[in-house]
Order: structure tokens, then sequence, then C-alpha cells
């Protein structure tokens, strides 16, 4: 069907005409109308007025079908609101298939038109509507309509006026949708209040209804207790303000994930915020209640106080690490001997077995030297034991730095010394005893006599034992000191 459309660009278009409609339209739009269906009539009975047509009509269109909304100076037509057509028997059927706005005028005239349900029906000469657009989408349409065809037809300027009072009907019915979609979401939370409100209310562990933007709704007087805020206080602020900053990033990914449907709810430990200022851990349990057609009404938080546990378990965790230290303590000490700060005789012990192990494996020399202060006990009765000790610890430090990461280094048992080299050690162990040599600040010059047992690379670990090689290294020791002291004999297999 085609649809003639008739613009007099010139009808009507004073500009005296297009102030007076514009104040009428600004008129329409300020006015607080006290319900939806007002706020219609008066769109329709100013158009009306202005387009000088009998019929005002605004509709609503829904699967190819017309539902009439409100209707003015119709009533010789029977068309009330409430009344259902298929949009195909309308006028309409052309706004809504050319997104745009129709005129029409003289439909009697046209050949085609004039077999149109409408005029058949009603005998409707002239016609101007324009789409209704709410939300980027054609919601419906305002019409104005009249059984008198218009001498002139219409005015450029009188479209533009019926588009612009479409649009501002479209904002309009935007805001009516909008309310009504408040008023159902008050009503399904007052249905979902009353079906938990006592246990909500008195439940022991915090509880919560949030919005999906994180306003809370709904609070119960557990949760007020956690966080130091009254009833008021939380309702007009959102969780993110209560949540401290370390965890809101986490806590709002899981909240996304939910609301995209990856998952159903979450569980979180994270810290709120007090209205002291102070943190309080808390165990938050989070799930979505959804409509009917899946849209997200409001989270379900259930919040436990874990405050006192998490302390208990730093206390508890305090505690084990001191535990864990004062082992590490006793160990060392268990292996340290107190005096030169140097391994004992049994840590040395263990750590020769490894070095032997350690030999086998690698085919890599190995020695021991055995080392004794040269007439200690002449020292010691000479100078007392408090300088003994200090002629000890001159001695172990000495070593120590002499050898740096060459070697173990242990005391063995009174002025006896132990070291573990790992490879041929005559040299390490000449410039040993010259560094002990060169020793000051002692109450008299202390040498050393050193007796070195090796253990030859390729030997296997069947070869050698520990206790063999301290025999070789012990009698090489004997023969120093019997050779006169302050010197390094190496032990023959």
């Amino acid at each position: 069907m085609t649809v003639v459309k008739q613009v007099n660009p010139d009808a009507e278009d004073r500009p005296g005409v297009q102030a007076m409609r514009l104040r009428e339209l600004h008129r329409v739009l300020v006015t607080a109308h006290a319900a939806p269906d007002i706020a219609y009539a008066d769109f329709i009975d100013t158009g009306r007025r202005i387009l000088g047509m009998e019929i005002g009509l605004i509709s609503r269109i829904a699967d190819n079908r017309f539902h009439v909304l409100a209707i003015s100076g119709g009533e010789a037509t029977g068309i009330r609101p409430g009344d259902i057509f298929p949009l195909s028997d309308t006028y309409c059927a052309e706004v809504i298939a050319s997104a745009s706005s129709v005129t029409l005028n003289r439909v009697g005239l046209d050949r085609v038109m004039c077999l149109h349900p409408v005029y058949r029906r009603f005998g409707l000469e002239s016609y101007i509507a324009a789409p209704v657009w709410v939300k980027e989408r054609i919601y419906g349409t305002l019409a104005f309509m009249d059984a008198r065809p218009r001498p002139e037809g219409f005015g450029s300027g009188e479209v533009e006026f019926l588009e612009m009072m479409a649009t501002a009907l479209g904002r309009v019915v935007e805001r009516d949708l909008a309310e009504r979609d408040r008023l159902l979401a008050e009503k399904r939370l007052d249905t979902a209040a009353r079906l938990f409100g006592t246990a909500f209310d008195q439940a022991p562990i915090g509880m919560a209804l949030v919005a999906p933007d994180g306003r809370f709704l709904k609070v119960n007087r557990a949760l007020c207790r956690i966080c130091g805020y009254d009833e008021t206080e939380l309702l007009a602020i959102d969780f993110q303000q209560i949540t401290d900053p370390d965890h809101l990033q986490s806590d709002l990914a899981l909240l996304q994930a939910v609301l995209r449907g990856e998952r159903a709810d979450y569980r979180i430990e994270k810290r709120y915020i007090r209205k002291d200022g102070r943190r309080v851990w808390v165990e938050l349990s989070v799930s979505l209640v959804r409509d009917d057609d899946g849209a997200p009404l409001y989270f379900v938080s259930q919040i436990q106080d874990i405050d006192n546990k998490k302390a208990l378990l730093a206390e508890l965790e305090r505690r084990q690490t001191e535990v864990e230290q004062a082992n590490h303590r006793l160990e060392r000490l268990a292996a340290t001997d107190p005096l030169t700060g140097l391994a004992n005789r049994r840590a040395f012990m263990a750590q020769f077995e490894s070095a032997l192990d350690r030999h086998a494996a690698t085919g890599r020399s190995l020695c021991l030297l055995l080392i004794d202060i040269d007439h200690f006990k002449a020292f010691n009765d000479r100078f007392g034991h408090p300088a003994g000790d200090t002629a000890l610890s001159r001695v172990a430090a000495a070593m120590t730095g002499s050898l740096g990461e060459n070697g173990i280094v242990a005391r063995h048992g009174g002025e006896e010394f132990a070291v573990l080299l790992p490879e041929a050690g005559y040299a390490l162990a000449e410039r040993l005893r010259c560094d002990i040599a060169r020793l000051r600040d002692l109450p008299a010059p202390v040498t050393i006599s050193i007796g070195l047992g090796p253990c030859p690379p390729g030997s296997g670990r069947d070869d050698i034992a520990r206790a063999e090689l301290i025999a070789l290294a012990d009698r090489a020791l004997y023969a120093a000191k019997a050779a006169g002291r302050n010197r390094v004999v190496t032990a023959r297999r």
C-alpha cells in the first residue's frame, strides 16, 4: 500500500504560531502531572487544539498489535483506552514501517487509501502521526486525525511540532516505565523481606540486601554492630565505601562474575572499615536474586564477624614462628661450640659423613686436618683459663678467616680442632699454621701442629671409612708433635 504524504511547507509556519507551539510544548513538559493518564490527556488535548484536529490518540505497539493507551475526541468512533487492533488495520502501520512521521490528507480521494479499514470504518480524511521512541526503540505513536480534510494539508512546522511532542512524550513514557519498574522492584523487595523478615532481623550474623550497584537496600542489627553504623547510615552508602581498599578489587571481580552468570555465588574473607576507622575481618557469602526474566534484583549477603578468629590465628602463627625460631636456635646451639662459635664435634661428624659421600660420588680429593694448639696446658697454667679461652677463640677466628669458604672448621675437643678440605690441603694447612703463628694481642705467642689425613681422588666409599681417615690424621698430628711441633705432617697410607 502506497501512502500519500502531503506536507505544505508554508502552512501556519508564521513566527508567532511557532512561538505559541513552543510555549504550549514547554507547558506540557514542566507540568507536574499526578499520573501518566493525566499527562497523556494533556499531550493529546494540546496537540488537538494546536493542530486543529478532532481526535488525538497515543498507542503502544507490541507484537504487531495496536494498543490504545489514551484517546480524546473520539467518542463517535467508539474507541476506548485499552482497545487492541491488528497493526495492519491502522494508519499507524506506515509510521512503524518507515520509523518516521506520516501525514495523510483527503484519503477518500486516493483509490488505494479509500479502501483502508480505518477509512472504511471511521471515514478519517486527515491524519498526522509520529513514532514515540523509548530507549532507542519505537514504543508507540502519537497521532491526530479528523473526518474533515484539511484545505491546505499539513505544514512543515506542524510536522516538526508533532515530532517534538512525540520526543517529549517518549521521555514521559520512559520516566513512567522507570517509576513502574522501581515500584515493582520495591514490591518484590517487600515480598521477599516478609518471607524471611524475622530470620533476617534476628540473625546472629550480619545480613544485607544489596543492589547490583552496591547500595545497601536492607541491613540487620548484627551488621550494624559489626560495622559500627546505625541502619540509616548504612542505607545511605554502598558496600564499596566500607570495604578495605586492599580487598575491594577482588570482591568486585567476584561480584561481576556472579552478575555475568559465570558463578552462582561466592565467599571471601575481607576487612570492613568500621565507622570508628578500625578494620574488622569478616567472612562474606554472597548470592544473587534475579527476576523471572533473569534480570538482577539484589544480592543477599551474609557477613560473619571473624575478627577474633583471625586474631587467634595470627597469635597462633606468631607463637608457631617463635617456636620454630627457638627450635632453630636450639639446633644451632646443639651443633655449635659456645666458646668459639665453630661447629661442635657432633655436627662435624655429621658433615664428615656427607663429605665422604660426595667424595665417593665425584671422585675429587678430600683431606682431614687435625690441629692441636702447642703447649696449651702450659699456656693455661701460666696465664689462666680466661686467657686460654681467649686464645681458643682467636685461633678459631683465625682459622675461619684463613680458610674462608674452602673448608669445614670445628672444635674437636679441648684445644684440638678439625678441618675438612675438599682438595689436597697441604698448602692451605701450611698457610693456616703461619697465620696462627702471627697472632698478636695474646699474652704469649701461640703455634699449632697439624696432622693431615688425605683421601686420594678416585677412592670409593668402601675404600675408606671415617674412623680410618681420623686415625691417619691423628698419627700425622702425633708425628708433627714428635718432630718439634709448629709444623704440618701428612700421613702416609
